[in-house]
């Protein structure tokens, strides 16, 4: 199949790179990386094993690379108003999108382009980052749940079939119906643990977790998320919330993504990781006085008004 990553900062270039161990051919749509990429190929240091490309495909636009199958969005939400302009050159009557996006929103974006039935939403549960251009630092987990957009038997499949683009690679998928089920899983993650790295000034999961207080602030705000969820119509497994603040004490240095950004001056995922998830929160009436500390918190440390 041919790919398109549309953004290919660590997370892009780490699937992609996996994708093209798996015998598919990948395009790598790059911005900064580009030239070092080009002078000195695609390198993934990983506790799966690590991946060199020497030679990877790679375009600075979508126009360069033209229409592919699959198109993997994985740049950052604040980025999704550029969907307009980036997508319609990589289409062709069947191409499919697929979000690696955080939070939510994403999809709807797309399905203003691309017909709905051709969406879907991947959830990447991995720790990956890109310290230097080219060089995709793989330290945790990696695997990725598949949902389509439009909830239906044919949906489905079609997620299954994107799912099994990664046969014969480390990574382990599964697929769901709904997309919000997915969605607030990996929320009940990302909102306390990169909310409260953020809103402590960018700090690393090890530093976070030298502070008994705030660990069991972002077991309550897991609570509220996964409360949220069930309010929803949407229950998470029982055992999510252990399992998670277990597997995220190992983490160590770690830094997640929106406390990287606001470390490099770059926009934050406000909108999407906390902004429109609460809403819909406050609109179930789910009882989340922590979380909404923590969203104000956020709001405070990146200087937006209240």
């Amino acid at each position: 199949m041919n790919i398109a990553i549309l953004g290919a900062g660590a997370l892009g270039c780490y699937y992609g790179a996996r994708l093209a161990q798996a015998g598919h051919g990948v395009t790598f749509i790059m911005r900064s990386a580009y030239e070092p990429v080009q002078q000195n190929g695609l390198h993934i240091n990983s506790i799966f094993g690590d991946i060199h490309l020497p030679r990877p495909r790679i375009a600075r636009t979508p126009q360069e690379c033209g229409p592919v199958d699959l198109v993997i969005v994985s740049w950052k939400t604040t980025c999704n108003s550029l969907l307009e302009q980036a997508l319609p050159p990589l289409l062709h009557s069947g191409t499919r999108v697929l979000t690696f996006q955080n939070g939510m929103g994403n999809a709807e974006a797309i399905a203003r382009i691309v017909p709905a039935e051709r969406v879907f939403i991947g959830l990447c549960f991995v720790c990956v980052m890109m310290d230097e251009p080219g060089t995709v630092n793989h330290l945790e987990k990696g695997d990725i749940q598949f949902a389509p957009y439009v909830a239906s038997g044919e949906g489905l499949q079609a997620a299954n079939e994107l799912a099994a683009l990664f046969q014969g690679t480390p990574i382990r998928t599964s697929c769901f119906m709904h997309a919000e089920q997915i969605l607030w899983c990996k929320l009940s993650w990302n909102i306390p643990f990169n909310g409260l790295c953020l809103a402590h000034g960018g700090i690393s999961i090890r530093q976070l977790f030298t502070m008994p207080q705030e660990v069991e602030r972002a077991r309550n705000i897991m609570n509220e998320v996964c409360r949220t969820a069930e309010l929803r119509g949407f229950p998470l497994p029982a055992e999510i919330v252990h399992n998670q603040m277990q597997s995220t004490a190992a983490m160590g240095d770690f830094i997640p993504s929106s406390a990287v950004d606001y470390n490099r001056h770059r926009p934050v995922e406000y909108e999407a990781i906390w902004g429109t998830p609460l809403r819909l929160a406050q609109a179930a009436s789910a009882p989340v006085p922590q979380w909404e500390h923590l969203a104000a918190d956020i709001r405070t440390r990146l200087g937006m008004t209240p």
